[in-house]
């Protein structure tokens, strides 16, 4: 009893602050998404009533204009931080392990870039885009002479845009991915040396599958900012030319609206909670059925 009551009093203080602050906003939202909340009765929602229950879901999927806009845009980035921003995560850092002079200086200079807020960054690719001074304009004039458009105004393009502003900064994957490749013990590197493997194929059928675990944790972390993606959207197009998100239109709606539709904005968060859930169990089910066939 003294084992547990002390492994309890330790846990006690993160137990209280997951209830206080994730567990009961969480079941506020929940219940909220189910009541008529806005600028009439901003401080006290009200329940719809069971025969009216699903009024804001209705008005999500049915009537608001952007919400199937942003979820596929959403779903979208959320893939491809997936498979495309974890991929070039673990080549960086599988390139950056390399023991060659001058690496601990490269891997510096690599993350210096990282640092810098999203937010920040935001800013600074809307200088980049800019069609009057930007970098972007007189490249794209290389191969279309009388190109003088915004792309962030431009449908299509808008939206490779947006990717581009933050699917190539993979800072801090990297360097959790580095982390555990440091940690892959010499011995089997060695090992797999005396047996002919070196180079990539010692990546590919060593340090690799030695670091999925990892690589599962990264996949989820990059697919789930993918879904969440807020703040490019906010500072480069304000979901101009098709690049709503779903982390955008619950601003709009609790926000920007000047009705601050508090309770349809929590439905939309709602949808936001349960997809990141299914993208987790996504995930751990690839790797799982990867796995599996691995042992096999």
């Amino acid at each position: 009893m003294r084992r547990k009551g002390f492994i309890i009093a330790f846990l006690a203080p993160t137990l209280i602050a997951f209830c206080v602050f994730y567990l009961y906003p969480i079941i506020t939202v929940f219940v909220t998404s189910f009541c008529k909340w806005d600028y009439t009765n901003i401080t006290s929602p009200e329940f719809f009533g069971w025969s009216n229950l699903w009024d804001n879901y209705d008005y999500i999927f049915n009537k608001y204009p952007f919400f199937w806009e942003a979820l596929r845009n959403s779903t979208t980035w959320a893939i491809l931080g997936a498979v495309v921003q974890i991929p070039i995560a673990t080549l960086i850092a599988l390139a950056l392990s390399r023991k060659v002079k001058g690496i601990k200086f490269v891997r510096n200079v690599y993350i210096i870039p990282n640092m810098i807020s999203t937010a920040a960054m935001g800013i600074v690719f809307l200088q980049l885009y800019n069609p009057s001074y930007g970098i972007i304009n007189p490249i794209i004039r290389l191969f279309h002479k009388d190109f003088t458009d915004n792309i962030l105004l431009l449908k299509g393009s808008a939206f490779v845009a947006m990717t581009c502003a933050y699917i190539f900064f993979t800072g801090t994957t990297t360097l959790m991915i580095l982390g555990n490749i440091m940690a892959v013990p010499e011995e089997v590197r060695e090992a797999a040396m005396l047996d002919g493997a070196s180079g990539l194929k010692q990546d590919w059928h060593i340090t690799i599958p030695m670091i999925k675990g990892t690589l599962k944790t990264v996949s989820v972390l990059a697919a789930t900012s993918g879904f969440l993606l807020y703040n490019e959207v906010y500072f480069l197009t304000k979901g101009a030319a098709g690049t709503y998100s779903i982390s955008y239109i619950i601003r709009e709606l609790a926000i920007t609206s000047p009705r601050t539709q508090f309770g349809r904005a929590n439905a939309v968060a709602m949808i936001q909670i349960l997809a990141g859930m299914v993208i987790i169990l996504v995930i751990n089910f690839v790797y799982s059925v990867s796995f599996k066939k691995e042992k096999k």
